[in-house]
């Protein structure tokens, strides 16, 4: 094959477009030729900045050169052998990188339906990573549920919470403008401020005189954990959606005990055999199409792959004004 093109993080606040050469799937691979990917601002920011304490799993995890990337999508140039799940020629989403070609475990790639384009389902990475919390959620009919933090987990997590069947979805964050992007995603309920005291009053008078049954924590900030638990109602549960890079610094407080609470932690790779990639992602894209998860208008940039530098730049520097982050790799 020839030489093809991708993002390499080569050291700490360094990326670089690299030239490489792929090969070719081995058996249950996939050979992706990408159209659009997605950037991670969450992920990505942490590990570009190199924003997490040495010694713990995510020094253990970034290694140079590190190939950032989890949502690519394109179509389908050759696949390895055994592989019968897509054919060359198909539309499909990847935890594919950033780069012009991906090869891919056959189990990260999943056909992309009719009536959904390229850039929507650039969504799926992160609907299945928020699929995982719900599932620990277990969300009942009428619950109530308080998701902190409006980033792209925070988007996801409520989507799904208000799917599920829940009486009321919440969302806090203190920087307004990521709260728009709820608008006409469905009767989500939105607090502009930080968690803490008069979050809590507001929590309470907005669920009948109690807190959340469930609390969704997707910040990354190891200083929100405990105002999150402080939010939680009687017998509830914290949903811990996102992994701070700096983990001894998350403390419990006393609600833990005296309330009763349930701690539960979600991950990417919790697959289990009855919920996984191939349940998750024919239903994700069945609920776009229905129109259960809406998921339009929330690309706020766009860009060619020419200046890496610069994509990660706005990333880090300006997070509260984005939130879908697409790198266009056609004809690249």
């Amino acid at each position: 094959m020839a030489k093809e093109k991708r993002f390499a993080f080569t050291g700490k606040n360094a990326v670089e477009l690299q030239t490489f050469e792929p090969g070719v799937p081995g058996e249950n691979e996939v050979a992706v030729r990408t159209v659009m990917s997605m950037i991670s601002p969450g992920t990505e920011g942490i590990v570009f900045r190199r924003a997490f304490t040495a010694g713990n799993h995510w020094d253990n995890w970034v290694k140079y050169p590190f190939i950032p990337g989890y949502s690519a999508a394109g179509y389908v140039e050759a696949i390895g052998p055994g592989v019968t799940k897509v054919k060359v020629g198909d539309r499909v989403i990847t935890r594919g990188s950033h780069a012009t070609l991906s090869i891919v475990p056959v189990h990260q790639c999943h056909r992309i339906p009719e009536g959904i384009s390229f850039e929507n389902s650039l969504w799926f990475a992160f609907a299945k990573i928020t699929a995982m919390g719900a599932h620990v959620a277990k969300y009942k009919l009428g619950d109530s549920v308080a998701v902190v933090g409006a980033g792209l987990i925070g988007q996801f997590s409520a989507r799904w919470a208000y799917a599920s069947g829940t009486a009321k979805v919440i969302v806090i964050d203190p920087v307004a403008d990521r709260l728009r992007f709820f608008r006409n995603a469905g009767n989500f309920i939105t607090i502009a401020k930080p968690v803490g005291e008069e979050v809590y009053a507001e929590l309470t008078d907005l669920c009948g005189g109690r807190l959340p049954d469930v609390v969704v924590e997707s910040t990354g900030s190891a200083s929100v954990f405990q105002s999150a638990l402080k939010a939680v109602g009687k017998f509830g549960k914290l949903v811990l959606m996102t992994d701070t890079g700096t983990p001894e610094e998350q403390r419990l407080c006393g609600e833990v005990i005296t309330r009763g609470l349930t701690i539960v932690g979600a991950h990417d790779p919790q697959d289990t055999p009855e919920w996984n990639e191939d349940i998750i992602a024919p239903l994700f894209f069945q609920m776009c199409l229905d129109r259960r998860i809406v998921v339009d208008g929330m690309v706020t940039h766009r860009f060619r792959p020419d200046h890496p530098e610069e994509i990660y730049r706005i990333c880090c520097e300006e997070r509260n004004q984005i939130m879908g982050m697409i790198v266009n790799w056609e004809n690249f």
